[in-house]
């Protein structure tokens, strides 16, 4: 029986009812066996004393599959940085998500599930949406269907780049097709046309806008600073509004200025690919700490990147700190500092604290292991 103790972390998982207090996990066969204080130890021991532990992050905005372009390793984009499991958000289409799950899912070590792009071809070339032969709708709808299991929902680009003279009608498509499916739809939100007023026109409750906070004309604020009126009964229908912080999709200002407003994320993202990782997005753990010095409380930031996404993509297991769950966990510090980061438009915020991530516990099947992260985040 493969077993492991954590001893004397801070706990941090609201959706389980853990504020902080201080408690062992006992791990078993890679689920939790236990939690509670001064358990008995087994297995191997890991001391986590002065440390936060969280659920393993859940990271919903990635690309993953390295035939397409922007696409990288999952191990790399995942568990090296602190996601024990990673969404791989539209790189692959019908006609090419077999040989991305036989090659790339089912040989990494980070768990990996996919919202299928609407086009057939994924981003294999870019463009992918401006031209309504690049959609076969039954090709969606099968497989989809065959692979229930790591599918989870969809994902569309409405932006010029991408739609080019087709406009709104493709991510119209998209959201008939997702909800004919029940599954969520995530849409990236960028460059006008179409209209972010007329794309929030058609989604629906667990729908996400990835990119919520850019600082492009167009987005979610008003000339005046207010939120759009589309926004707010977007999220009254429960739309998700996701940073996903990207190379160019991530203002500080902007996010601020929402959060005054009441108009918070729902969920914390990086769009992490071969573009960002080595910054500004780095990791999840990094887009974490901007968040968390936004003014985002702790806990929020936690759940954010753990239960909240799991629970909203029906990840079975992962995302909490119960008896039952899948053993996957950050072990991290909360220090003080007086770094600079950037944005991805280039402003820049001074952090007050940061998470330093220290260890990384992760579980397939039966078998758990530590990943050890000598050098901080990145």
């Amino acid at each position: 029986m493969n077993r492991m103790t954590i001893k004397g972390g801070r706990l941090i998982s609201p959706v389980n009812g853990w504020h902080g207090q201080i408690a062992d996990i006992r791990i078993a066969d890679g689920r939790i066996e236990a939690i509670g204080p001064d358990l008995e130890a087994q297995g191997q021991v890991v001391d986590a004393g002065g440390c936060i532990v969280t659920p393993g992050f859940i990271d919903i905005h990635t690309h993953c599959y390295p035939k397409a372009f922007l696409g990288m390793e999952p191990d790399v984009l995942g568990l090296e940085r602190g996601a024990t499991t990673i969404l791989d958000a539209g790189s692959s289409g019908a006609d090419n998500y077999e040989d991305f799950r036989a090659n790339v899912i089912e040989k990494s070590k980070t768990k990996v599930f996919t919202l299928l792009n609407l086009s057939k071809e994924g981003l294999i070339r870019g463009k992918e949406l401006n031209d309504l032969s690049k959609i076969d709708l039954d090709a969606v709808r099968t497989i989809t269907a065959r692979y229930s299991d790591n599918i989870v929902g969809l994902k569309a680009r409405a932006s010029a780049s991408v739609v080019g003279e087709m406009g709104l009608e493709p991510i119209a498509i998209a959201a008939r097709t997702a909800h004919e499916l029940g599954l969520p739809l995530m849409i990236h939100v960028g460059n006008y046309p179409p209209a972010l007023t007329d794309v929030l026109e058609l989604v629906e409750k667990n729908d996400v806008i990835t990119h919520a906070y850019h600082g492009k004309p167009g987005g979610i604020l008003t000339p005046e600073g207010e939120i759009i009126p589309q926004a707010l009964a977007a999220r009254a229908r429960g739309v998700q509004f996701d940073v996903g912080h990207g190379v160019a999709s991530f203002s500080f200002r902007v996010f601020e200025k929402a959060k005054a407003k009441g108009f918070d994320c729902d969920l914390i993202s990086t769009d992490i690919h071969v573009e960002n990782y080595n910054g500004p997005v780095y990791s999840l753990v990094d887009v974490a700490t901007k968040i968390l010095n936004c003014g985002e409380a702790l806990e929020d930031v936690i759940e954010k990147c753990t239960s909240a996404p799991a629970r909203l993509f029906g990840l079975q297991g992962l995302g909490e700190l119960a008896e039952g769950k899948v053993a996957d966990l950050n072990l991290m510090t909360l220090e003080a500092t007086e770094e600079q980061v950037q944005d991805s438009i280039g402003d820049t915020l001074r952090l007050k604290q940061k998470f330093v991530l220290h260890k990384t516990i992760y579980s397939r099947g039966v078998e758990s292991e530590i990943l050890e992260h000598a050098d901080g985040n990145h």
